[in-house]
């Protein structure tokens, strides 16, 4: 990980800054502490001086002998005794001999000529055998004198007053020894400031780098980096703010990128196409049912210069407008029709949304809806324009009454048809809305196969065609016997117009696994492999000039077959070969919980 150049680490800061420390708390100490303590061994210094002086003064503040005094000798070697005690100069005067001196020198014009000092006036006019308080006298040079007094007795009279000024000794050793302390303390100072400075500058380096190295670690892109908290409390504050930050961003991330995941799985779901063109004209964004309507290569990036001409001027034409605008209907190389819009985008500007909705499938119900309104409009028109037709021929009075009769048979006849194309509209209108009510209940589909088949079996013969029936095994299962036996007779009806007398009809029914199953196969003409698919649309015939004119339908019977198996949640299917016949199956579930899961 790089670091910034030509900044200070926080290492050198904190070692730089104890290192100040120390030159500080030194310079203190010289300047301040040092003079300080001098003075204190000064003065300490004096006062023991002051101290051992008033000691001396107390021991020999009385002399032996009965009163009267000292004689010139003893008043000498008294008072050379008490300059040699307190080691400096004194002087003693004596009531009957005078004044006595020793060692004058040590304290050169301590003393005032024949008289007495302050402090031996004190001593005098006292009633205390007590010294006199040690007074201090500085002179030049430092050099400090101490004075002081005490009566002089002897036998309980005074005979005298003793004075001496001590010349204080100067501390030279002892300050020289308190300098040393103080320089090697000094020094110790320095030493140590520099190796705290080391040592915290270490350690909290490592801890505050250890969230810096985190810190670039998550602004590099690893999301998952976490700083330690650990002590002390400043960098686990910055630590803990930081991870939490770092959670936040992470979930942020998270969400946005789930977000753009599903929106991009979203539009790669849609059934309509969606194209993302920039100011570029280059694709970013494509999904699978673009590619697929457009044809666009596979393998590689599709580009806008692999789109239609005409899709490129209507985004052209989004963006000039700065609106959503609609294209004319594209045509794809399947035949399929797709229509075009193109959406601009305000940012970024210049890009636009195209979107392709596949409407193939509803110009083809458009197609179908128009011809089953044909169909519908012709199958009426025939019945009514017949019974307008022998309507208006009634009208004339002179008509024979067998004539009116056969006309009001023929019209019976075609309102019958048109009753059953409505009630065949109808009911197929029921199935498409999923509204047929199927009565459910167990049944034999071979008996209801062969009680329908009966009475069909009579017309049949009468018209030279063999009916048979196979179904002697019970074949159990549930559903609607009513329903079922109505696709039994149309499938019936419809192989009885096709198949010629002579021909035959063969009807069976059988178990087949969990399914039942139910075929209707005659040998008539049969249907020609490109009509297979449409047998079962309305309105379908495959050659109405073959059958007979009254057993021609509407076309609907088949359709209606079909929307009751798959009610049953079976299947009807048909096999054919033109001349030989065609056979009709129908499927369905014997468990009527597999039919309604269906």
């Amino acid at each position: 990980m790089s670091r910034p150049r030509g900044r200070t680490g926080l290492q050198t800061w904190l070692i730089g800054s104890f290192i100040t420390l120390g030159v500080a708390a030194s310079l203190l100490m010289f300047l301040v502490l040092l003079p300080t303590l001098e003075g204190s061994v000064v003065s300490g210094a004096t006062e023991r001086t002051s101290q051992s002086t008033i000691r001396v003064l107390e021991d020999l503040s009385e002399v032996p002998g009965d009163g009267y005094g000292l004689t010139d000798q003893q008043a000498d070697a008294y008072v050379l005794r008490l300059a040699s005690e307190v080691r400096g100069a004194a002087r003693y005067y004596d009531i009957a001999t005078g004044w006595h001196g020793a060692n004058l020198s040590a304290a050169p014009g301590a003393f005032p000529a024949d008289a007495l000092t302050q402090e031996g006036d004190l001593a005098d006019k006292s009633v205390s055998p007590s010294p006199i308080r040690a007074r201090v006298a500085e002179g030049g040079g430092d050099s400090r004198t101490v004075f002081s007094a005490v009566r002089v007795t002897q036998g309980g009279s005074v005979v005298g007053i003793a004075e001496v000024a001590v010349p204080v000794p100067p501390p030279t050793a002892e300050i020289g020894a308190l300098q040393r302390r103080v320089l090697f303390a000094i020094i110790a100072v320095l030493l140590l400031a520099t190796i705290a400075g080391v040592v915290l500058a270490r350690v909290l380096g490592r801890r505050i780098g250890r969230v810096a190295d985190t810190a670039a670690a998550f602004s590099a892109g690893d999301l998952s980096a976490r700083a330690p908290e650990s002590a002390p409390r400043e960098v686990a504050t910055l630590a803990g703010g930081l991870n939490r930050m770092a959670d936040r961003v992470e979930d942020l991330i998270a969400t946005v990128t789930g977000e753009r995941d599903r929106a991009r799985s979203l539009v790669a779901g849609l059934a309509e196409g969606v194209l993302m063109i920039d100011p570029d004209d280059e694709l970013v964004v494509t999904n699978d049912a673009a590619v697929r309507m457009l044809a666009l290569a596979a393998g590689r990036e599709a580009r806008a210069t692999d789109l239609d001409p005409g899709l490129m001027e209507l985004v052209a034409r989004a963006r000039a407008e700065a609106r959503p605008v609609e294209g004319p209907e594209l045509v794809t190389a399947e035949g399929g029709a797709l229509a075009v819009e193109a959406v601009p985008l305000s940012e970024p500007s210049g890009t636009v949304i195209v979107t392709l909705r596949d409407v193939t499938q509803e110009r083809a119900l458009e197609r179908t809806r128009r011809e089953l309104v044909a169909n519908v409009s012709h199958e009426l028109k025939t019945p009514v324009a017949a019974i307008r037709g022998l309507l208006e021929l009634m009208e004339d009075d002179s008509m024979p009454a067998e004539d009116r009769r056969e006309f009001v048979r023929l019209m019976s006849a075609e309102s019958a048809r048109l009753q059953r194309l409505v009630e065949e509209q109808l009911q197929l209108a029921r199935l498409d809305a999923g509204g047929l009510p199927l009565a459910r209940e167990p049944m034999d589909l071979a008996a209801i196969l062969r009680a329908a088949a009966r009475p069909r079996a009579v017309l049949a013969e009468r018209e030279g065609v063999a009916l048979v029936v196979e179904a002697s095994s019970p074949v159990p299962m549930e559903g609607d016997p009513a329903r079922l036996e109505q696709v039994l007779l149309i499938l019936l009806d419809n192989a009885a117009r096709h198949t010629p007398a002579g021909g035959t009809i063969t009807v069976q029914a059988h178990v087949q696994g969990g399914d039942a199953v139910m075929s209707v196969s005659d040998t008539g003409e049969g249907i020609a492999p490109d009509a297979i698919g449409s047998v079962f649309d309305r309105f379908y015939r495959a050659d109405a000039s073959r059958e007979r004119v009254d057993q021609q339908g509407a076309g609907l019977g088949l359709a209606i077959a079909r929307g009751i198996v798959r009610a049953h949640g079976g299947e009807i299917s048909v096999r054919s070969e033109p001349g030989r016949g065609s056979v009709f199956t129908v499927r369905l579930p014997r468990d009527a919980r597999v039919g309604s899961s269906a």
